[in-house]
């Protein structure tokens, strides 16, 4: 098929976001003719890779979308990205529309950012339309009553008002309406999507997992003391505060554990990072802090631990949770928004979201469950690994998203 893809965050050099679209790309690539808007940001990583693998994309031509420096010159980072989005989003069309003038295409998928909060535009195409993955309905569970700073409160809340707000415009609804198939990574964003549209809603994760990824196969652990790895980007709704406090009450519960963070703000500032540092002062000579490892050496990283410990509050995917889970590392983590997709009762302790003190709780039982009990804990990697395996190795993921494909096409 000739496929019409809108990719905004797309790299083969990074994870989240840009490593979604990018492997979306590199697998549909195998069955499609894809045309690929993406932002010019990524022009330098995509060009270099291709440039280094010659013989890869062949189907794939990308079409790099800027914005005028006049519209752009406040994005710097992470900064502004949201209104950024939009304003790249109605530029995308307008290249969009050019291109279905000269080229046939089967469909139009949008694919990053896998969110429906912000908008899209390719249904204004009137291409039969696939939309997603997309996330969005994903909120931290009151019920928690997680203490936050006075600015990340009113993030959340000025989130939620974003959410209603998106929700109530006429190009949400337009773009629901619009849509052949919708697919929704959690079961939280197909609550978000009004129930009228939930006869074409489908869960189906964002997460594809290239199969070199599994192999070589991972060593069986032989260290006397079992290593906890906590990852990801160091943003307050990814729990690593709730980490570092269940981490502490494990080790107080004599838990012999070395507990390694691996992350990093988003912007670089140090502030957060030192807050979280300053949790474990204590426990300094059990809690160490890495801020980066290269992403083609994250395979080889995971398999120096026994354990991933992940307490993201309103993940809607979790891609560290099934990288670790492809490396046969059983998982815990608190069982709501991508996490508890993702993760399965044999492969991972699954803790339910509660007041935040049985929380720490239960967590750090969990751990001291799983550095108590070998033969659990390996069992449970081996779960983690094939389950991984079998429902997130790119080729089987494709698969999938082909089927849908030809029922967006055929569908009347």
């Amino acid at each position: 098929m000739n496929v019409l893809a809108s990719v905004y965050a797309c790299s083969p050099y990074d994870g989240s976001e840009r490593a979604v679209g990018w492997n979306w790309v590199c697998e549909l690539d195998k069955h499609h003719q894809l045309w690929v808007l993406t932002s010019k940001v990524y022009e330098k990583d995509i060009e270099t890779y291709k440039e280094r693998n010659p013989n890869s994309l062949l189907n794939t031509k990308f079409i790099y979308v800027d914005l005028p420096k006049y519209k752009s010159f406040w994005h710097k980072g992470y900064r502004g990205e949201r209104i950024y989005y939009i304003l790249w989003q109605k530029a995308a069309l307008k290249v969009a529309e050019k291109l279905i003038k000269d080229i046939h295409f089967d469909l139009v998928h949008h694919i990053t950012y896998v969110t429906c909060v912000l908008p899209t535009y390719m249904h204004q195409l009137g291409l039969p339309f696939l939309y997603g993955p997309v996330s969005g309905g994903e909120n931290i569970p009151s019920i928690i009553e997680f203490p936050m700073s006075i600015k990340n409160t009113f993030i959340e809340k000025i989130r939620k008002f974003t959410q209603l707000f998106f929700q109530s415009t006429p190009n949400f609804t337009k773009t629901m309406e619009r849509a052949t198939l919708i697919l929704a990574t959690t079961e939280e964003t197909k609550m978000f999507i009004p129930k009228k549209y939930h006869d074409k809603v489908n869960i189906f994760q964002s997460i594809v997992l290239d199969e070199h990824f599994f192999y070589p196969k991972p060593k069986e652990k032989s260290a006397s003391i079992c290593k906890i790895l906590i990852a990801g980007r160091m943003i307050y709704w990814k729990g690593f505060e709730i980490a570092i406090w269940s981490s502490i009450k494990a080790l107080e519960n004599g838990c012999n554990v070395e507990i390694t963070i691996l992350g990093d703000t988003d912007d670089g500032s140090p502030s957060f990072k030192e807050y979280l540092m300053s949790l474990s002062d204590k426990y300094s000579h059990k809690i160490k802090f890495i801020s980066k490892v290269d992403y083609h050496k994250m395979k080889e990283f995971y398999d120096e631990f026994d354990i991933l410990l992940n307490c993201s509050l309103r993940d809607s995917g979790c891609y560290v949770v099934m990288e670790g889970m492809s490396r046969g590392l059983p998982v815990i983590c608190i069982d709501t928004g991508g996490p508890k997709i993702n993760t399965t009762e044999e492969s991972a302790i699954k803790i339910k979201p509660d007041r935040l003190e049985k929380m720490i709780a239960d967590i750090a039982n969990g751990i001291c469950r799983l550095v108590e009990d070998k033969e659990l804990r390996l069992k449970m990697g081996k779960a983690a690994r094939q389950h991984a395996m079998n429902h997130f190795v790119s080729n089987k993921r494709t698969l999938q998203m082909n089927e849908y494909y030809h029922y967006v096409v055929n569908k009347k």
